[in-house]
């Protein structure tokens, strides 16, 4: 069999697959990262013609695409930095209010000043997601199952960015417009957010099992 060290005292979660399936935390945070990137893959393919209903050129629309990709690397940073300090329930309620507010406002800009905030404002949003999906699962539920819980979870964010465009592009050709979806986002994105504040992590392990080095 396998040689495992007890650690005393030690607090480790170590879910399996199945244990973390059967948590709200897996479902809320898998949920927010596939919400995100089926946006993101609608916002990603339409831009240039969401921004175009609002009366911007090719030239604004690569401004954006800029000052949206420098922005997301400072909501990186800033979410590594603030995840030590801060519960990811609260930073996930956080981001995803902001990236509802920021997807709400697209349809409604009207000048270059009101582009560049909410481009800022989708970049350090989406910045912040990317954190905290990536960083939430080991964690939650520690590494015995890590990479089954995590490749798990971006099944669900695969088809969300395949079915993004998709979604777009229905609402585009129902409605003349792009905006029915962006607005159809905002409630999505929120209430999304405020159940991750409320959802909890997993009660970690006392005196878990480790497997011990150099054990057969």
């Amino acid at each position: 069999g396998e040689a495992v060290a007890q650690v005393p005292g030690s607090r480790v979660p170590a879910a399996s697959l199945a244990e973390a399936l059967r948590t709200p935390l897996f479902w809320v945070f898998a949920g927010a990262g596939a919400l995100f990137n089926l946006a993101s893959a609608g916002l990603g393919l339409f831009n240039e013609a969401i921004l175009a209903e609002s009366g911007f050129d090719q030239t604004a629309y690569h401004r954006f695409l800029v000052v949206s990709t420098l922005a997301a690397l400072a909501g990186q940073l800033a979410c590594g930095w603030l995840t030590r300090r801060y519960r990811f329930q609260s930073l996930a309620f956080l981001a995803m209010a902001i990236y509802a507010v920021a997807v709400g406002a697209i349809p409604a800009i009207r000048g270059a000043v009101q582009l560049g905030v909410v481009a800022v404002l989708l970049g350090i949003a989406g910045g912040m997601i990317i954190v905290l999906y990536f960083a939430v699962w080991s964690e939650a539920f520690g590494g015995r199952e890590l990479g089954r819980i995590q490749g798990a979870a971006q099944m669900l964010t695969v088809v969300s960015s395949a079915v993004g465009p998709l979604c777009f592009a229905e609402v585009h050709a129902l409605t003349g417009s792009y905006a029915p979806m962006l607005y159809g986002l905002v409630p999505a994105a929120a209430f999304t957010g405020v159940v991750a504040w409320f959802v909890r992590f997993p009660a970690p392990r006392t005196g878990a099992a480790i497997p011990a080095p150099g054990g057969p």
